[in-house]
């Protein structure tokens, strides 16, 4: 693997050395950020070792490294936690502390150094602190920590952390031949790589919804339904024990039920309700009894994370297709870099968006291609709130090899098996509506589009506002039967105020009641029935 250095501050002789020892090569070093970026540019090794100084470690050089397809690995000289880390969205921290072995494994592929997500590769190694257990000695059968984990094996048959035959059988052809060799010998047959499960301990399923037979790869042996576990943990609250499985069936999805969908929710300027519905849409499949993700892809504006009241700092979308340009995304990582919506009746997980519209050119066409590919292998369903903009006319630049703003918006909605549009039931949002649709239907690779108008009120359109609606869409758009959501101010901003899903803060509103009649036009039946809760029997008793 080819490496290059920027270490000002640190013992770079130490690291170099260690490096060389473990068979890497030394493209070339850097004092400075300019020197660095200059570098890169002319020469772009596999991986770029940054201090973690503010004098090196910038937006920019991380930026100019995800369009290079160069990793980058802070260095820090201490146990200390890394806000570096975080701010800059890197997920890989090398520690390496006078006197002491440098631990060389955060560059072991693919990206070991997400083994519990940021927070873990930020925070101090406890492993190798002064008193703890030597590195390297952890149990091979020890669960991956995490609010999803992905659950130990029977008999402790996963392979050790450092054990080269957990890696995933895809590679970036070039890098690492062996490592691919034994990747594609544990993949042979149709079989996944030793110790890579599926979340939730679900069974591998085709994308058609067909049960895929184990095989002798697999890890963990399906348990028997009537044999539950000795420790069993929930899985959606860390620290609590799981409930026993419901009696009714209701909760689970029926067999009917389409599997492995990805769904986009686009819609013209002006905010016509993007991002509320996509949430609502989310929860409201997530309490059907789907494993739900919601993907923030929205270029210009992405909100998800700020309206359900999660951590930005480090765009997990941003990550997944940074893991996705390396080859190295798969059910693990996806599991680490997303974060979860806890919400009482309805937790999903989320892959949060850029928080800065300048970080657009993270989420390249192909990145996201891969990383909502994977996704869709991940769970039953996915979520995708994307941009508002449709427009190709950057493709006309002098720079072909340069990334486009909409790429991220035109890629989800030709990756997406069902799109959603959205409108504003007012008349400029009509108009707008109107005026994008075609263009809508040109981008999209799906054969009907499902138009919701979303807030229709009689206070903008007079009497029989849905009526109006209908016939508008009808006659100037050729929209024959348009989903109508009726305004419902009062649930959006109790879910706002609390930052939580409608389906939390207004479970019987107008405006969960129009969401669900849209999750069962995509073909996802009727929700399961509430179980009612103890206050609400104390109401109704006292």
């Amino acid at each position: 693997m080819r490496i290059a250095l920027a270490l000002p501050g640190i013992d770079a002789d130490q690291v170099e050395l260690e490096l060389l020892r473990a068979g890497h090569r030394i493209a070339w070093r850097a004092i400075d950020r300019e020197e660095l970026l200059r570098q890169l540019a002319e020469d772009a090794p596999d991986v770029v070792l940054v201090a973690d100084d503010p004098a090196v470690a910038t937006l920019d050089v991380v930026g100019a490294g995800d369009l290079l397809g160069v990793r980058t690995c802070l260095v820090r000289a201490d146990d200390a936690a890394s806000a570096s880390a975080r701010l800059l969205g890197v997920h890989d921290v090398l520690r390496a502390v006078p006197g002491r072995p440098v631990d060389l494994s955060v560059l072991r592929a693919p990206f070991d150094a997400l083994d519990g997500g940021i927070d873990e590769a930020a925070a101090p190694r406890l492993r190798d602190a002064p008193g703890g257990p030597p590195a390297g000695s952890e149990p091979s059968g020890a669960a991956t920590p995490g609010p999803w984990p992905l659950g130990p094996s029977a008999g402790g048959d996963d392979p050790a952390p450092s054990d080269p035959g957990a890696a995933p059988a895809r590679r970036r052809a070039g890098r690492d031949p062996a490592a691919a060799a034994r990747g594609d010998a544990a993949s042979a047959g149709g079989g996944r790589a030793p110790g890579i499960r599926r979340p939730w301990g679900r069974s591998p399923r085709r994308r058609g919804g067909a049960a895929t037979p184990p095989t002798s790869t697999e890890s963990t042996p399906a348990p028997a339904p009537s044999a539950a576990p000795a420790a069993s943990v929930d899985p959606r609250r860390p620290g609590r024990a799981a409930e026993p499985p419901p009696s009714e069936p209701a909760t689970e999805p029926a067999p009917s039920t389409p599997a492995h969908r990805v769904i986009a929710v686009w819609g013209p300027a002006g905010a016509p309700g993007r991002t509320l519905i996509a949430t609502t849409l989310a929860a409201e499949l997530a309490a059907r009894g789907l494993h739900v993700c919601l993907v923030d892809a929205d270029t210009y504006g992405g909100t998800i994370a700020p309206s359900l009241g999660l951590l930005d700092e480090a765009p997990g979308f941003a990550a997944a297709c940074r893991l996705a340009a390396s080859d190295a995304l798969d059910a693990g990582q996806l599991d680490r870099v997303s974060v979860d919506y806890g919400g009482s009746t309805a937790p999903f997980r989320v892959l949060t968006g850029i928080g800065r519209p300048h970080r657009w050119p993270e989420l390249a066409r192909d990145r996201v291609i891969g990383a909502l590919e994977q996704a869709r292998q991940w769970c039953d369903v996915v979520v995708v709130d994307v941009g508002f903009n449709l427009e190709t006319d950057e493709e006309l630049s002098s720079d072909l090899l340069s990334p486009r703003r909409n790429a991220a918006t035109i890629a989800a909605l030709r990756t997406a098996d069902e799109v959603v549009a959205v409108g504003a039931a007012d008349p400029v949002g009509i108009t707008r509506l109107l005026r994008t649709h075609a263009d809508l239907l040109e981008t999209v690779t799906v054969e009907a589009v499902h138009v919701v108008v979303n807030r229709v009120r009689s206070s903008v359109l007079g009497v029989d506002p849905a009526g109006q609606v209908r016939q508008t869409l009808d006659r100037f758009g050729g929209i024959p039967n348009p989903l109508l959501i009726p305004d419902d101010a009062a649930a959006a901003d109790a879910a706002l105020l609390g930052a939580r899903t409608v389906v939390d803060a207004a479970p019987r509103s107008p405006l969960r009641q129009g969401v669900a009649a849209l999750a069962d036009r995509l073909g996802y039946g009727a929700a399961a029935a509430p179980r009612r809760s103890a206050w609400g029997r104390m109401r109704r008793t006292g």
